[in-house]
């Protein structure tokens, strides 16, 4: 690629929030911003892997706007990107009791509240991992009742929800691109989100300034952001070691 060397099919990373990717831009140095991107796209790189690294922002709809952009071959100078492969990463709530927050989980096959799936590629090898293996469900809203979260696990025979996988994995299809999803639980099946919380994490990029005001208005909130912080901190970083042990994330199969 003659832009700075950059390599026009390296491998995609995709994240909803930019605290989970908190560590791996710790780990990788930015080598060039995507021009053009509707989202936060950058090349990182380190010890000679290079990446493309997306923060698309929550949902559904930031995750089809990201993708749609992404895999659509878009041009960075003289060259067009195709990636040759893409991993999902990111947190996830839990619906089953056994996995708590810092577990890491290999998605094998994707399901939304119709029932649709897509598989996804295996990305760690079984002997290696300590995480669980399953489906994850997508659904369009956080959600924070236990009761609520214990049902869909038990309705849909899922390990943990989250609301862009699906999405993903439908244009990683659609556009014939291995397709990957490595997700960490940030908050486990029994703990209970208040509808002002979720109201305020909301969708689309988190705005510190509108937490702050929400907080400062709702002083209720302060604790559950306090552990919300705690949670995802932890998240972030098992999220990110366990990346670490996949052996071959440029080339998941097909």
């Amino acid at each position: 690629m003659t832009n700075d060397h950059l390599d026009s099919t390296d491998p995609c990373l995709v994240f909803a929030l930019r605290r989970e990717s908190m560590h791996f831009r710790r780990a990788y140095s930015l080598r060039k911003r995507f021009a053009g991107a509707p989202c936060r796209a950058e090349f990182r790189a380190r010890a000679g892997e290079s990446v493309l690294m997306l923060e698309t922002g929550i949902g559904a709809t930031a995750m089809e706007t990201a993708l749609s952009w992404c895999l659509s071959e878009p041009r960075l100078g003289d060259v067009s990107y195709r990636p040759r492969s893409l991993l999902l990463l990111g947190f996830s709530g839990s619906l089953q009791p056994h996995l708590q927050v810092g577990d890491a989980i290999q998605a094998t096959e994707i399901v939304d509240l119709e029932n649709r799936r897509w598989s996804a590629a295996s990305v760690l090898e079984a002997n290696r991992s300590t995480g669980a293996s399953g489906r994850l469900l997508t659904v369009p809203r956080l959600l924070g009742d236990p009761t609520e979260k214990q049902a869909l696990g038990s309705r849909y025979n899922a390990l943990a929800v989250d609301m862009e996988s699906a999405v993903a994995a439908r244009l990683c299809l659609e556009r014939r691109v291995p397709f990957a999803c490595l997700r960490v639980i940030s908050d486990d099946m029994n703990t209970a989100l208040s509808p002002r919380l979720v109201r305020t994490i909301g969708m689309g990029r988190l705005a510190p300034f509108r937490v702050a005001a929400s907080a400062l208005c709702h002083p209720t909130l302060i604790g559950e952001l306090c552990r919300l912080a705690k949670d995802t901190r932890k998240a972030a970083h098992r999220l990110f070691l366990a990346y670490s042990r996949v052996p071959a994330v440029e080339r998941p199969p097909r």
